[in-house]
């Protein structure tokens, strides 16, 4: 569970070294929540580079940082860093093969600023597309656990968004079948 501040130095480290991009995963909900402790990994879009065809770079900040690298599950770098203690798993994405993320989404991103680092994430709402794209809202622990905090952290969602964003995708229909027990 790193802290605000491990998160920060890491993605500050990354963009330093041409590893730029926008978070797509939990962090970006939980950052739109105000949280500063971050369960799970950090899912980063990479915008700067394509991170497969220039692995290089990926390997040269694990080797200069003393960072481990892996794999996602779709075959792109990930990396585990150490930062005073924690522990920040960062796994890095772009779009390929059953992996896309749509352009307006990333480019409709919003910036925080973490320990005084800025960082871009995905909405909440394009969040919750993403996953419900993904299948993953026919889990009904997900559904629950994200009723949950939605509902805890008193964040708005605005359908609109939501509805115009299921357009960049086949069948939104079924998306937004997978999202109804969310957005009401």
């Amino acid at each position: 569970m790193p802290s605000a501040k491990a998160l920060a130095k890491v993605l500050d480290l990354l963009g330093r070294e041409g590893l730029s991009g926008v978070l797509i995963g939990s962090t970006s909900l939980q950052l739109a929540a105000g949280m500063q402790r971050f369960d799970g990994d950090v899912d980063l879009f990479v915008t700067s580079t394509s991170v497969l065809a220039n692995l290089g770079i990926v390997e040269e900040f694990v080797r200069r940082h003393g960072c481990l690298l892996g794999s996602t599950w779709v075959g792109t770098p990930s990396i585990t860093c150490y930062v005073d203690g924690e522990e920040v798993m960062v796994d890095l994405y772009e779009n390929m093969h059953d992996f896309y993320v749509p352009a307006e989404i990333l480019e409709d991103s919003v910036e925080y600023e973490v320990q005084g680092v800025r960082v871009r994430t995905i909405r909440p709402e394009d969040y919750l597309v993403l996953k419900a794209v993904s299948s993953a809202m026919e889990d009904p622990d997900l559904v629950e656990s994200l009723k949950e905090f939605l509902r805890s952290r008193r964040l708005k969602l605005n359908k609109r968004l939501i509805e115009s964003r299921l357009q960049l995708f086949e069948d939104p229909q079924v998306i937004m079948r997978r999202l109804s027990e969310l957005v009401k």
